[in-house]
């Protein structure tokens, strides 16, 4: 694999929130390439100049080409893989104080890939500037490749038509956000601890101390309010039977589902439905 790589060593002395470049890399594939997954603390920008192959994530494989560009969002497991056949070139930056909002999606997205092909001619220009600035390093290179990433960023917004918003990254390990977000979409499937922490790839103590740290709730305890809650609204809105509650919210049986409610809430289901149903 043949690598150039530019990295700041110092930006300034102004260690404020404001989105800074930390470095940038050409990368050409080759077969000496070592797939590992990792991640960084920054947000990563991919611009594939030539080839094709996959971005890896716990998420699964995306196949990726030439001539689109992939966000990477701070602390997500990641890797390349080249297509043997049609080897991978691109460009990569890493940019610090920086993690991207899709669509003002409140779910939090790991990656998005954006087809950029008939506006090479902005974007790469762009990129190719940053690199020549960190190889001359010729005065004032460093606000200059600042002024181009901010370019960069604002180009990447008018092309894709994305409504992305930037934000300092959020302190919450990637992990915990991933199980939250694992528990939010999936609460009526069967859950454990155990299956929470293969999500996460964590041992499960380890896991479930870092997530109540992360939102003052055990991992568990954050699943059952989430069933609890759902099955207030189904109480409230239906005529659904308790155990047809129950089974909906993912309970494993009635009086589980009404010992915990009443736990919850200080008073059972029925009640609850008397004091809530529409008059």
């Amino acid at each position: 694999m043949a690598n150039l790589s530019y990295t700041f060593t110092d930006l300034s002395d102004d260690h404020s929130e404001r989105q800074h470049l930390r470095y940038i890399s050409s990368s050409s594939f080759g077969n000496d390439w070592n797939s590992v997954f990792h991640s960084h603390e920054c947000s990563e920008l991919f611009y594939l100049t030539d080839g094709e192959g996959w971005l890896c994530t716990d998420e699964g494989n995306v196949p990726i080409k030439k001539n689109q560009m992939v966000i990477v969002n701070p602390k997500v497991r990641h890797t390349e893989r080249s297509s043997a056949k049609n080897q991978m070139h691109y460009i990569v930056l890493g940019i610090d104080n920086l993690q991207f909002h899709f669509n003002n999606d409140d779910v939090f997205s790991s990656f998005r890939v954006f087809p950029l092909e008939t506006h090479r001619e902005v974007v790469l220009p762009l990129l190719l500037t940053i690199l020549k600035e960190l190889q001359k390093k010729r005065p004032s290179y460093e606000e200059i490749c600042q002024h181009y990433l901010a370019i960069l960023l604002l180009q990447v917004k008018r092309i894709t038509g994305q409504d992305f918003s930037l934000s300092v990254p959020n302190p919450i390990p990637y992990e915990c956000e991933k199980a939250k977000n694992y528990i939010e979409q999936n609460f009526r499937e069967d859950i454990t601890l155990e299956t929470l922490s293969n999500i996460t790839h964590w041992d499960k103590f380890y896991f479930s101390h870092q997530f109540s740290k992360a939102y003052g709730i055990s991992p568990i305890n954050y699943l059952l309010i989430q069933r609890i809650d759902h099955s207030k609204n189904l109480l409230s809105t239906t005529d659904y039977t308790i155990t047809q509650i129950a089974e909906s919210s993912g309970f494993s049986s009635q009086n589980y589902f009404s010992q915990i409610f009443r736990k919850t809430t200080g008073i059972s289901p029925r009640d609850f439905r008397k004091k809530n149903s529409p008059k």
